[in-house]
């Protein structure tokens, strides 16, 4: 099917190249008319053959184009497609060395100047090149079969973000980020955010201007200056173009400073928006993508690849405006002084490109993998550097050592390989800059000699020829510098992208009484799609009272927590607070009146006050203290010498376990919340502070919705209804009287096997806990009813 398309149109575009090329050849005269003698002569060598003067050269590159063309198709019937795709590259570059030679044969025949009043030459030299395109575009759309995407087309075009801040083009999920996106649209959405700050970067852009200027006429003066001594000139015109450069110095340093300082400063403001972009959309993400994201990886694109993707941007957009201008200032001169040796060195400049673009999709997948392993080294020293007690404890710094350095020497590696892509770049890029300089220097020696240019004119050629040379390096370490800066912004605009699973889109602010419903429950957490961890679910908390959840380990009782707290979406059921979807509730207001004291609370950098005024800047110092006593937490911070401003250290260290629980009791009780939750808050405790902690519990549980999860049969005894769950579904419910006469129920068994733990301790241990146990059991019913069962 399409071999019948691609045959026809294939040998259509023999027949057009070889009819092109031909035709020119009957207008090497200077009429306007088709003269078919000539195309004989000069096909059949009737006259022999002269590099200056016979065209038959575009005639030979036509056959080789076809020549191709016909192996490519006969490729194609054999069904070699990937051998076709895997040629591209070499047809490109035969293609870009057809226009090269194109320019060398204009340059021989206009050694005789009659030739370039010829309509023939003219036409071969444009349609040559033209059927060079033609060629490379066939060979990559027909024969090869590549698509155009006019999708991704139409989507860079149209769906680019108005705003860096709004990232809602181009967004994607988590199922979309195996798609790679092209480094073109990386580039545009990099430049959108210099475009934010186009105040300063116009700025630069101005002052850029009159420093390029200044910078192109340069070379125009030294040039006079040096061809000045050389002729030996007056004195007078030697001092005037010294005065001139003088001047053109002058103004390009004061304004290259103020270019430099504008530039400098944008880069500082692009790179806070990139940062303040990509934290608003990780602060914002679904607690599933933390569950699956390494927090060192998160950090690692939030400083290294947003300061690499700031500073290389800014810099280059910089370094490529002003090579940029001052390029174009010294191509002007150039064909004013000789058009003959500027094509000289157009004649490298598609090769230098082509080589460039090579290497840039090289260097951009080096730059991707260079900061994957550098987000890789962060994740595991920040992993180490966090839990460095564990690391002591079981003396694994040697070993924690090695890993990092396994890390480091991965990145080493690439590193390693983007040196040597680096150096082969380098050698070819100096390879074209000196063959440029010495065919310039043979080309317009030739001139000079012919009497065609003056010497003036070549010494200042000559000096912007090095000028160029220096523009175009400087263009070509631009390309370096964006490659690497896609490659460190891949993994950021991923996140930037990414729609959370859970928005937060609630609008309702209902008055919360506190009665919380799960109807119908079923819930499987996303990082682990095959194990489903509640099932069919049903739970009604009524105003006011007290539930405690109990259970084996993973059966769901965390999970309930979770879903209640709407860090995840059931997959089938629903949650209701006061008769109203907790996903219809504002995402602020909801957890102003829902407050969680999770088993390990995690405090802040920051002083005791900020902890518990956390999240809640509406509340008044009175609030914080009436918090603070009703937490127990008022004692011990009155014996701190900093009171309230002692500060807590990274993640409460400065705390002990049983103060860092009472100040997380007292951040939830600040906001006088209607339902509160307890999961497992005095299960790391000592004896001592979980009895201040259960004191504080006990308080501060009045006239709220409290839900507990523990497994201390002190800490649950006493709730108005316990929930027994079981592999994801409710066993049993009842308050701890009821559901012990049930002799064979998983509650007394829970029970059982807690009291013959005790009973199995040391002596010392176990009347210790009972001890503790008795001062917290008011019924003396409950506790001869537990010995009774414990014998």
């Amino acid at each position: 099917m399409r071999s019948g398309v691609v045959v026809p149109v294939t040998i259509s575009l023999t027949i057009l190249d070889a009819v092109l090329s031909i035709l020119p050849l009957g207008y090497y005269h200077k009429e306007w008319s088709f003269d078919g003698d000539l195309v004989y002569k000069y096909l059949f060598f009737l006259d022999g053959y002269s590099f200056l003067s016979d065209p038959i050269d575009f005639v030979i590159l036509s056959l080789i184009r076809i020549f191709l063309l016909i192996a490519g198709l006969l490729l194609v019937l054999l069904k070699r497609n990937d051998w076709v795709r895997g040629l591209f590259k070499l047809i490109l570059g035969l293609a870009i060395a057809s226009y090269s030679y194109v320019l060398i044969k204009l340059l021989a025949l206009s050694e005789n100047v009659e030739i370039l009043t010829w309509p023939g030459i003219w036409f071969s030299v444009s349609l040559t090149i033209l059927c060079s395109i033609v060629f490379a575009l066939a060979w990559y759309f027909i024969l090869a079969a590549n698509h155009l995407p006019y999708e991704r087309l139409i989507e860079l075009t149209e769906a680019t973000p108005a705003t860096p801040a709004t990232a809602t083009d181009a967004e994607t999920t988590s199922t979309d980020t195996e798609k790679r996106i092209p480094t073109s649209a990386h580039i545009k959405r990099l430049l959108k955010y210099c475009g934010n700050e186009w105040a300063w970067f116009s700025g630069g852009f101005g002052f850029l201007i009159v420093y390029s200027t200044a910078r192109v006429f340069i070379p125009l003066y030294t040039g006079q200056v040096i061809s000045t001594i050389v002729q030996i000139k007056s004195l007078s015109e030697l001092l005037t173009s010294i005065f001139i450069m003088s001047g053109l110095t002058l103004v390009s340093t004061i304004f290259g400073g103020l270019r430099g300082g504008c530039f400098d400063y944008a880069s500082a403001r692009v790179n806070r928006q990139i940062r303040l972009d990509l934290f608003r959309s990780l602060a914002h993400q679904d607690i599933a993508f933390f569950d699956i994201t390494k927090s060192g990886e998160m950090i690692s694109r939030l400083t290294s690849d947003c300061q690499t993707m700031a500073s290389t941007v800014a810099v280059n957009l910089n370094v490529f405006l002003r090579n940029g201008v001052m390029l174009l200032g010294a191509l002007v001169f150039m064909f004013a002084l000789s058009w003959r040796l500027s094509m000289v060195t157009f004649i490298a400049i598609p090769l230098v490109a082509f080589i460039t673009k090579l290497y840039g999709s090289y260097y951009d997948k080096l730059s991707e993998r260079t900061q994957e392993t550098i987000a890789k080294a962060n994740q595991m020293a920040e992993e180490v550097l966090s839990t460095m007690r564990t690391v002591r404890s079981f003396a694994c710094e040697d070993r924690e050592v090695k890993r990092f350095e396994n890390h480091v020497s991965e990145t080493l590696g690439v590193n390693k390989k983007k040196a040597l892509a680096y150096m082969g770049y380098t050698w070819t890029n100096e390879f074209c800059d000196n063959a440029i300089l010495v065919g310039v220097l043979f080309y317009g020696g030739h001139l000079v000699l012919t009497g065609h240019l003056s010497t003036d004119n070549l010494i200042k050629f000559l000096m912007y020829q090095m000028q160029l040379g220096e523009n175009l390096y400087s263009i070509g370490y631009v390309m370096t510098g964006l490659m690497e800066s896609v490659g460190a912004s891949r993994k950021v605009f991923e996140y930037m992208n990414r729609k959370p699973a859970i928005p937060f889109e609630g609008k309702q602010r209902p008055k919360v009484t506190g009665d919380l419903l799960l109807e119908g429950v079923s819930f499987t957490y996303p990082s682990r799609p095959n194990n489903p961890v509640l099932k069919n679910f049903d739970l009604h908390i009524h105003p006011g009272e007290t539930v405690a959840l109990v259970g084996p380990s993973g059966g769901g009782k965390s999970s309930v927590v979770s879903l209640i707290q709407h860090f995840y979406e059931p997959n089938e059921g629903r949650i209701l607070l006061d008769g109203i979807p907790v996903k219809d509730i504002n995402h602020w207001w909801y957890h102003q009146r829902i407050a969680l004291v999770a088993q390990e609370p995690i405090l802040y950098d920051g002083s005791i006050r900020y902890n518990i005024l956390y999240g809640c800047d509406w509340a008044t110092e009175e609030d914080m203290l009436n918090a603070a006593k009703t937490a127990n937490v008022h004692n011990f911070v009155q014996k701190l010498e900093g009171g309230y401003e002692t500060n807590c250290g990274e993640k409460g260290v400065q705390m002990s376990g049983g103060q860092k629980q009472r100040i997380a009791i007292a951040r939830a009780l600040v906001r006088n919340p209607a339902v509160l939750i307890l999961d497992e808050a005095t299960s790391a405790l000592d004896a001592e502070s979980e009895a201040l902690v259960q004191e504080a519990l006990n308080r501060c549980a009045k006239e709220r919705t409290v839900l507990i999860i523990a497994h201390r049969l002190s800490t649950i005894e006493k709730a108005d209804r316990i929930c027994v769950l079981e592999g994801g579904a409710l066993v049993q419910t009842g308050n701890h009287r009821d559901l012990m006469k049930d002799k064979e129920g998983l509650y007394a068994a829970l029970v059982k096997r807690q009291l013959l733990a005790i009973n199995q301790s040391p002596s010392g241990s176990f009347v210790e806990s009972r001890g503790e146990f008795s001062k917290r059991v008011e019924d003396e019913e409950k506790l001869i009813e537990i010995d009774r069962i414990a014998e």
